[in-house]
């Protein structure tokens, strides 16, 4: 809506004139005394500034201070608050914060209007509203939303089932994860785009460390899933976004419980480990997931209201089920991979090395989750296909990655003294003690040039794998890996055990030499020994991961459940 001129005249003057004269503009603009013929002419800003309003009242909104922190991230971006005489304490105090935040001059603070009409608040592009918990005589859903309606803005609201009721049953907007600044973000950027005569103003967001990852986030739409709460290896975050890029009808939060120095992967919401078990965390929890989600992938059965319950999902579980939420339970390896099974069936098993106290607690984890897969019906899936010797009646969802990103037109296997690299997450797990020192004899005789790599971060590990010729990854647990797969993408040559009978039934050939430590040299003399069929093998694995790791498969895996 554009103002007159002689409005736009009156927002222009503002204070800078006497007080005479600003009442005789008012007048002559055909405007009340103190008002103003709409909120944006009262932040004295053109039509194509981008401008949220906030008419609600401001001392019940448990939201209103992460919309002020969020200006930062949303440059450009300005937002009125519409204030009542009893609010202004609340005001002010958000003008100080805003203040030290940079962003001062982007927010403002509006006088409510003696009848605020709907022309009022449409002048706005989007309305925005924090999540109130309905204490006392307080409404569930604030009745500010119905003028928001009435003035035909798109409301961005925090999560709660009735208001997130309310906007599907009008259309009337989305919902973000209250206390999370990234989704509170996301949310109303993608809201504007119902805005499109201010969407060109809206600019690209800046790249902000931790923030969410390429996934819709969570909103009011038919299907809103949560994922949480390990993320091993960021696979978490991948399924994400691999569901998030197949469904458009799908959108997404990821919730991971991790100590603050592990936190390397995207996620919507970070929780401190250690804080799970405060009362605080897991009341949180419960509100965020019994109000916010209809499916939930459970990823290595932890826990996803907190840890009060419990340490796994089984107590999580009938809350679950009271609200209607679908579970899916999701597992990657010692959380259902037996132990004592394990080494029955596997000559060189890990657990051969594994401490006995590790084992024995390692045993009483997958027998507990495997009783709860069974009991609780849900559907299960796992990431790498040994664990379905463990749970056959579980579905392969196989490990996601960033095919392109480990893409390298480096040769492969054409130097005299070929680089062999291995880079174990946790030596135990991929026979590393037990390998390294045949890798070093080969390297100490000049035929390899071996490279032992701990504790690298991911972004430069890409760099050590296009360099390499061959990459070993595990040798004792039946499956290949997440390393594995990166190898592949790379069109490196792959060294991992694969568990013959498990890879059959799936019908899948990776491009991968098999092996166990006993055999690793051997393997490594017969790569040497006919390079050409070994590049032929390895110019094979980028073909094959894409086919089965680039996420299409994986999120048609889900798709059964998330209808």
């Amino acid at each position: 809506m554009t103002p007159a001129p002689a409005q736009r005249m009156v927002a222009a003057v503002g204070r800078q004139v006497p007080r005479r004269m600003r009442t005789a503009l008012r007048r002559a603009a055909g405007v009340l005394p103190w008002t103003h013929t709409s909120v944006r002419a009262a932040c004295a800003l053109p039509d194509t500034v981008p401008l949220l309003v906030h008419a609600g009242p401001l001392a019940v909104d448990r939201g209103l201070w992460g919309m002020v922190d969020a200006l930062p991230r949303l440059p450009g971006v300005h937002l009125a608050l519409v204030c009542a005489a009893g609010d202004r304490p609340v005001a002010s105090e958000a003008l100080r914060r805003a203040g030290e935040l940079g962003v001062a001059a982007r927010l403002h603070v509006v006088p409510r209007p003696r009848r605020m009409t709907p022309a009022f608040l449409a002048a706005a592009d989007v309305a925005v509203f924090g999540f109130e918990r309905g204490e006392g005589d307080r409404p569930l859903v604030p009745a500010v939303l119905d003028d928001y309606r009435a003035a035909g803005l798109t409301i961005v609201a925090g999560n709660a089932r009735a208001v997130r009721e309310y906007l599907i049953r009008h259309a009337a907007g989305e919902v973000f994860a209250p206390g999370s600044l990234p989704s509170f973000v996301h949310t109303v950027r993608r809201a504007q785009d119902r805005a499109p005569e201010t969407a060109a103003a809206w600019p690209a967001p800046p790249r902000i460390p931790g923030q969410p990852g390429p996934w819709r986030p969570l909103g009011a739409g038919p299907v809103r899933l949560g994922l949480g709460t390990a993320n091993f290896a960021g696979q978490l975050s991948a399924i994400a976004g691999a569901i998030s890029a197949a469904r458009p009808d799908v959108s997404v939060e990821v919730v991971v419980a991790k100590p603050p120095e592990a936190y390397r992967h995207p996620a919507d919401v970070e929780l401190h480990f250690p804080a799970e078990h405060h009362i605080e965390v897991q009341l949180d929890q419960i509100r965020r997931v019994l109000t916010g989600y209809t499916h939930l992938i459970v990823d290595a059965f932890r826990p996803v209201l907190g840890r009060l319950n419990g340490e796994d999902i089984s107590a999580d579980l009938p809350a679950l089920e009271r609200a209607r939420i679908k579970v899916a339970l999701l597992a990657h390896g010692s959380e259902i991979r037996h132990p004592t099974a394990h080494l029955e069936r596997h000559a060189e098993s890990a657990f051969r090395d594994a401490p006995a106290e590790l084992r024995e607690r390692l045993v009483a984890v997958a027998e507990k989750n495997r009783r709860t897969a069974e009991e609780s019906g849900r559907p299960v899936f796992v990431t790498t296909l040994d664990l379905l010797d463990d749970v056959p009646f579980a579905t392969w969802a196989p490990i996601v990655i960033d095919v392109d990103a480990w893409a390298t037109d480096q040769p492969v296997l054409d130097r005299p003294r070929p680089i062999v690299l291995h880079a174990p997450s946790t030596r135990w797990t991929k026979g590393t003690d037990r390998i390294v020192p045949e890798l070093q004899e080969l390297h100490d005789r000049g035929i390899i040039d071996f490279r032992l790599v701990e504790g690298m971060p991911h972004d430069q590990m890409r760099r050590l794998v296009a360099d390499a010729d061959i990459v070993v990854d595990q040798l004792v647990m039946g499956s290949y890996c997440a390393f594995a797969c990166e190898g592949m993408a790379a069109g490196r040559a792959v060294v991992s055990y694969l568990s013959e009978s498990a890879h059959r039934s799936a019908g899948v050939h990776p491009p991968i030499t098999s092996a166990t430590p006993a055999t690793l040299v051997k393997a490594i003399e017969s790569l040497l020994d006919d390079r050409a069929a070994a590049a032929r093998l390895a110019a094979r694995g980028p073909g094959y991961v894409r086919e089965h790791h680039d996420g299409r498969r994986t999120a048609a895996v889900f798709d059964a459940f998330l209808r």
